[in-house]
């Protein structure tokens, strides 16, 4: 994968505020979920508050620390937790997890963990092929998932059950 670079370039940036909050409107309403001006605005503001990097297949909007809080729900983890939004430049799906482990890597640091949320169906939020980590603070490990590093590159046997890889 490409490195990453910060880009300042975005279609709404080119537009007068006023017109940026209609077209806010505008695209969430033919998405089936009508805003209010006042709510446009603020998710405007909200996409303005965070550093914005681009390569050649994806647009990670990369909120950091006190940015992410919008995100960020436990006190606990208030100031301290970064936000990835993660898009593929061509908008189609991703889910390749290799490449989102490879961003936030890139952009966090290899020594930070971090999850993705399937949330229950009343929290769900689905309006584009677009993906969200949290990454925790440096050193803090999840309670849970595996405790020692295991990759394997290639098809092969591993304890008398076949596995099929995909390559690097």
């Amino acid at each position: 994968m490409q490195n990453f670079e910060i880009s300042n370039e975005s279609n709404l940036t080119q537009l007068p505020i006023k017109e940026r909050i209609a077209l806010m409107q505008k695209m969430n309403a033919e998405a089936g979920n009508p805003i209010s001006w006042n709510v446009a605005k603020a998710t405007l503001k909200q996409l303005n508050n965070c550093t914005t990097y681009i390569n050649n297949k994806y647009q990670v909007l990369f909120y950091k620390g006190k940015q992410a809080n919008f995100f960020v729900h436990a006190k606990e983890f208030q100031n301290l937790c970064d936000y990835l939004s993660i898009k593929r430049i061509d908008k189609e799906p991703i889910h390749d997890w290799r490449d989102l482990q490879s961003i936030k890597n890139m952009l966090c640091g290899t020594d930070r963990e971090a999850i993705e949320i399937y949330p229950n169906e009343n929290r769900l939020v689905d309006t584009a092929n677009q993906y969200h980590l949290i990454v925790f603070p440096k050193d803090y490990i999840l309670p849970f998932g595996y405790t020692k590093r295991e990759v394997i590159y290639s098809d092969s046997n591993v304890n008398g059950f076949e596995t099929k890889q995909r390559q690097k």
